[in-house]
């Protein structure tokens, strides 16, 4: 004789948590795109976009480093950032600070970025590079720290 079968008591079926770790997940990760779209609409002002500064670090370092734009140009279809510092006598372009976020976002070396900083107008044009970018510049205290930063790569 065959017993019926009867759910046992006590033992109930546990569902997986997967489908809601993934529906969490995804609610995340749809809130990381849409909110700062939703944030920034309207605003006309940024000369490039999030994903394409984050990849360039040329046209991060204008974004980060000059938000007056009053120190750095891009040209040569974002291979060449020209980087005007500010001089005693011509205080127009990039302080002290300015010019650190640009050396620190570039990834210039700290051997060369300290060459750069201690060259006195007399040494002239000089020039360097570190992987993937070539620069020529002049120091003047008068002046400021002038380069032009060339992406070789």
């Amino acid at each position: 004789m065959t017993q019926p079968r009867h759910p046992a008591v006590g033992h109930a079926r546990k569902r997986s948590p997967l489908p809601w770790v993934l529906l969490a997940v995804f609610l995340v990760a749809l809130g990381v795109v849409l909110v700062p779209k939703l944030v920034s609409s309207g605003k006309d002002d940024d000369p490039a976009p999030v994903a394409a500064s984050q990849a360039d670090p040329m046209l991060t370092a204008v974004d980060k480093c000059d938000p007056t734009k009053e120190g750095l140009r891009l040209s040569d279809k974002n291979r060449k950032l020209t980087v005007n510092g500010a001089g005693k006598k011509f205080p127009v372009g990039l302080h002290d600070d300015s010019m650190a976020c640009v050396l620190d976002t570039l990834g210039v070396p700290g051997a060369l970025s300290s060459r750069m900083t201690s060259t006195v107008s007399a040494d002239g044009q000089l020039e360097g590079e570190w992987p993937g970018y070539s620069v020529v510049w002049t120091n003047d205290p008068d002046k400021g720290l002038d380069l032009t930063v060339t992406r070789t790569s």
